[in-house]
């Protein structure tokens, strides 16, 4: 089975090589900043970029799900497909806000680099943030479509109620103002970002690297506007794997540096 090359950086140093037992001794390490940063940012982000990776790649299934259960004109199948899509936005928009705050830290991560270090650490700062940007794109998709079925679910709802009000009478007037009320169907297609919100924004810097939705291939309205939305959420997955790369090089290079600084002090 082929490793990702993400989950390939967290299995970095976590088993040890097999070594003859020898005496114990006491090591020092030399505390470095890119060192330090290496451990306290960047592996618990890779390793929620692999977790978002995971959920992520549910999506296009559900998306084809969604468009089975229509044809097949079953509402519950079509309701199921969307709570589970539903279910991937909490995690996503989880994972994705806490690893904007372990790269948004000026104490680690200084705005002009002073050293050589420190342009290594903006390095796989700005990396980290590209791979999150693609994922942050698949979530701009997958909460847009869910977000526009529950909106529209709540207009037919709110339909039932306003003809209840006319007798079930549906003239031009109450459809006006069924309309007026509820506003139009938002376009699938078109879904809005789960990060225009400052509430889920949390304060918190956009991504430098923030993908606009609506210029990716395959989003145009076509016969099966769903169909486009899980071809755009494939095509951030491509995306995403072609920026891991340069990450993973980084992470590897990183790793292998702060390695070498481990020194052994003088035996007695």
């Amino acid at each position: 089975m082929r490793i990702p090359a993400l989950l390939a950086l967290l299995l970095i140093g976590a088993t040890p090589s097999p070594s003859p037992t020898l005496p114990p001794e006491i090591y020092h390490t030399v505390s470095r900043p890119l060192c330090s940063a290496l451990a306290t940012k960047f592996r618990p982000a890779i390793a929620m970029l692999i977790q978002n990776d995971a959920i992520i790649a549910k999506s296009p299934a559900l998306f084809k799900n969604y468009v089975d259960m229509s044809a097949a004109g079953s509402d519950a199948g079509q309701s199921m497909a969307v709570m589970h899509l539903n279910n991937l936005v909490t995690p996503l928009v989880q994972n994705t806000l806490a690893v904007q705050k372990l790269l948004n830290d000026p104490s680690v991560f200084p705005d002009k680099p002073q050293s050589a270090e420190d342009k290594d650490m903006i390095a796989l700062k700005d990396a980290t943030l590209k791979s999150l940007a693609n994922q942050q794109a698949s979530l701009d998709i997958i909460n847009g479509f869910v977000e526009t079925q529950q909106l529209s679910q709540m207009q037919h709802e709110g339909f039932g109620y306003l003809n209840s009000l006319t007798n079930g009478g549906m003239t031009s007037q109450s459809h006006q103002l069924q309309t007026d009320l509820m506003g139009a169907t938002p376009d699938p297609s078109h879904p809005q970002s789960a990060f225009d919100d400052t509430a889920i924004q949390a304060g918190l810097p956009p991504n430098p690297y923030e993908i606009d939705v609506t210029t990716l291939p395959g989003l145009a309205l076509g016969y099966n506007p769903v169909n486009n939305l899980k071809a755009g959420v494939e095509y951030t997955q491509e995306q995403n794997k072609k920026d891991e790369a340069p990450l993973a090089k980084g992470i590897i290079a990183t790793s292998k540096y702060c390695a070498q600084l481990a020194d052994p002090s003088p035996k007695p």
